[in-house]
């Protein structure tokens, strides 16, 4: 793609940000506004953008990078241990319960967003799954992470922040300590299961 192809590809996701986020999920002329937000003609938004469809998939997948290249260097830096584990899952889930565009998809569209995160979310784990999984991965090759299944850890805790950000519970996701105490009682759980032996299976610390 060429560099001018690659500017007005970021203007017309850009505009279709703003639209979405100020109640476009709803709107019936949605291309038409994306492509008067983003200065072009609906010739040029096609040609560039591709279908409505085609743009929001573009959004998501840049929106998604964008939450993974955020979190990398939490990634990066992370031991395999269960306090890691709670911080990590409390800055995704802070977020995303704090993102707009997702915000602005679940206030407007909610019969269509949630059944996307919930019933279909293994199209969303497998988005995810293809841009942490090489993280993850290289943590393990290194020999800082046992050697587990990337795709499986990656899978649960994607379900699980889900969850959170989506499903309403006693816990206040919005309040990180309050959060975060949640999920130190969760994992502590998890560690005291005994396995067939009878022994507890081992904790993450």
């Amino acid at each position: 793609m060429s560099s001018q192809a690659g500017e007005i590809r970021a203007r017309i996701l850009d505009a279709a940000a703003d639209c979405l986020a100020e109640g476009g999920f709803a709107s019936n002329r949605l291309l038409s506004v994306i492509a008067r937000r983003a200065g072009l003609s609906r010739p040029t938004l096609y040609k560039y953008g591709g279908t409505l469809d085609e743009i929001k998939d573009a959004l998501i997948e840049r929106e998604l990078t964008a939450f993974l290249q955020l979190i990398e260097p939490a990634i990066d830096e992370a031991e395999w241990d269960a306090d890691y584990v709670v911080d990590l899952l409390v800055l995704l889930v802070g977020h995303a319960r704090g993102h707009r565009l997702l915000g602005a998809a679940v206030r407007d569209v909610p019969d269509l967003v949630l059944p996307l995160f919930t019933t279909h979310a293994d199209v969303t784990v497998a988005r995810v799954t293809a841009l942490a999984g090489p993280i993850v991965q290289r943590k393990i090759d290194r020999g800082e992470f046992p050697p587990i299944d990337a795709a499986v850890l990656i899978d649960v805790l994607t379900r699980f922040v889900l969850s959170l950000v989506l499903v309403n519970s006693a816990v206040d996701a919005d309040d990180p300590e309050a959060l975060r105490r949640y999920l130190r009682t969760v994992i502590g759980f998890t560690a005291l299961l005994p396995g067939r032996d009878g022994v507890p299976s081992p904790s993450m610390s």
